[in-house]
C-alpha cells in the first residue's frame, strides 16, 4: 500500500483546470486500488464539503482570499497541517511549481516529494514581477531538492535540462473518450439556442496567452454562419478579458466555466474545437476533443505538435492567416473534418490513458514500511476537518 498526501490544487471534484483534473482522474484510481490518499481543497471553493469521495480523503484548509496571494497561503497552510496533523503522510504530490518554495521544508522533515507543473510557468503573462520570481525560484528549488519532477511534454523536459541540468519524467494528461448523452445533449442545446455539430469551441482561460482575441478575430474572417462559443473566464477586473468581451458579435457566445457532463456534451457536439494558445504544456481541452472525436485545430507550438504526435495538422505557429487558411478548409470540407476527427479519436485511445497515467505517477512513490504504519496508528486519531 502507499500513502499519498496532494497539495496545491484547488481540490476535487475537480472545478477549474488541468491539474485538478489530472488529480481527480488519478487520486480516484489510487484509493480505488486500496492506497491511502489525501487530497487538501480550499476551502473558498467548496462550500459543500464531504470527508471523502470515491475513497480518496479529503480535507479543506483555508487560503488568504486574495488574486496573488490565494495558491501559496493555501499551500503554506496545507504544509503546515500535513506535518503537524498528518504526520502518516510520508509521500507528498505536489502541484504548481510555485508551490516547491515549500520543497526545502518538506525534506527537511523527509517527505518524499513529487512535483507536477504545468508547462513553464513564470512565462505565463497574466503574472507579474513578484509572481515571476516565486515561480522562477520554485523551479530552481525544484531541480535541486524534489525526488521526481514530472512533466507532460518533451518540450519542457528538454528545459528542465538546459536551464537546470536536471532530469525530468514525463507523464502527460489523460483523456477519457466522450460519448453523446441525448437528453443532455437536448438541454443544454436549448438552454444555449445551439445546434449540436453546428458550432466552435474554444476551452479555456481568457487569459493573453490563450490567444481568444486572436481567436475571435481569425473567427471574424470565416465565411461561415455557425457560432464561436468559449468556454472559460477570468477575473472580471481584467484588462484583457474585458477588451476580449469587447470584440464579441452575436455570434459568439461566451458560457463562462462548465464543468463534467454538461462540458463533456458540449465539447461532443461541437463541429470543431479551437484553440491559439500560445503557452501549453499537454493541453487538457485538446485531449478532451480528440477523445470526444471532434475535428481539433491549434497552434503549431513546439508543446502541441509534440501533444497530437503528427495525427492531426496544426496551423503554423502565431499565424492568423494560415488559422484562417486551415479553419476554412474544414469548414467547407466536412469529410477533411471527420479525418482529423477520426485520427484525433486513435491517438488519445493510443497514447493518452488516465489508467496508464494514474500507474505512472504511482510508480514514483514507495511503499508503506513498517515504521510508516505504526505512525500511522497515531495519526489516525485526527477527524477530517469540515
Amino acid at each position: 500500500m502507499k500513502r499519498i498526501a496532494v497539495i496545491g490544487i484547488r481540490g476535487i471534484p475537480a472545478n477549474y483546470g488541468g491539474l485538478e483534473t489530472c488529480a481527480d482522474e488519478v487520486c480516484r484510481r489510487w484509493a480505488a486500488e486500496g492506497h491511502d490518499v489525501l487530497v487538501y481543497c480550499r476551502s473558498s471553493r467548496y462550500p459543500e464539503r464531504v470527508a471523502e469521495l470515491d475513497g480518496v480523503k479529503l480535507r479543506y484548509v483555508p487560503s488568504i482570499n486574495r488574486k496573488s496571494l490565494d495558491t501559496i497561503s493555501h499551500t503554506f497552510f496545507c504544509v503546515l497541517d500535513l506535518l503537524v496533523n498528518r504526520r502518516e503522510y510520508k509521500s507528498i504530490h505536489l502541484y504548481n511549481t510555485g508551490n516547491a518554495i515549500f520543497v526545502p521544508f518538506l525534506k527537511l522533515f523527509r517527505r518524499d516529494v513529487v512535483l507536477s507543473g504545468d508547462g513553464i510557468e513564470w512565462k505565463r503573462q497574466k503574472w507579474g514581477r513578484l509572481a515571476k520570481w516565486v515561480h522562477k525560484t520554485g523551479e530552481y528549488l525544484a531541480s535541486r531538492f524534489v525526488d521526481h519532477i514530472v512533466v507532460d511534454n518533451d518540450e519542457v523536459g528538454a528545459y528542465y535540462r538546459e536551464k537546470h541540468s536536471v532530469d525530468t519524467v514525463k507523464i502527460a494528461y489523460g483523456a477519457n473518450q466522450i460519448e453523446a448523452d441525448p437528453d443532455l445533449t437536448g438541454k443544454l442545446m436549448s438552454e444555449h439556442g445551439l445546434e449540436p455539430g453546428r458550432y466552435f469551441l474554444f476551452v479555456g482561460r481568457i487569459v493573453p496567452e490563450k490567444g481568444v482575441d486572436r481567436l475571435i478575430a481569425a473567427y471574424k474572417r470565416l465565411s461561415t454562419d455557425m457560432p464561436l462559443v468559449i468556454i472559460g473566464d477570468d477575473d472580471p477586473n481584467s484588462e484583457y478579458r474585458n477588451t476580449v468581451f469587447a470584440m464579441a458579435e452575436e455570434n459568439i457566445r461566451f458560457l463562462g466555466f462548465v464543468y463534467d457532463d454538461e462540458y463533456e456534451q458540449l465539447l461532443v457536439n461541437a463541429d470543431m474545437y479551437i484553440s491559439a494558445s500560445s503557452l501549453e504544456g499537454t493541453s487538457p481541452s485538446l485531449l478532451s476533443a480528440m477523445g470526444a472525436g471532434v475535428c481539433a485545430l491549434v497552434n503549431g507550438i513546439p508543446e502541441n505538435r509534440a501533444t497530437v504526435k503528427g495525427a492531426i495538422e496544426v496551423y503554423a505557429e502565431n499565424d492568423e492567416d494560415d488559422l484562417v487558411r486551415r479553419w476554412q478548409a474544414y469548414i467547407d470540407s466536412p469529410e477533411l473534418a471527420a479525418e482529423c476527427a477520426s485520427a484525433g479519436l486513435q491517438c488519445v485511445a493510443s497514447y493518452y490513458s488516465w489508467d496508464s497515467v494514474a500507474r505512472d505517477y504511482l510508480e514514483l512513490f514507495p511503499e508503506v514500511n513498517g515504521a510508516f504504519l505504526e505512525e500511522a496508528g497515531e495519526g489516525s486519531r485526527h477527524s477530517v476537518e469540515q
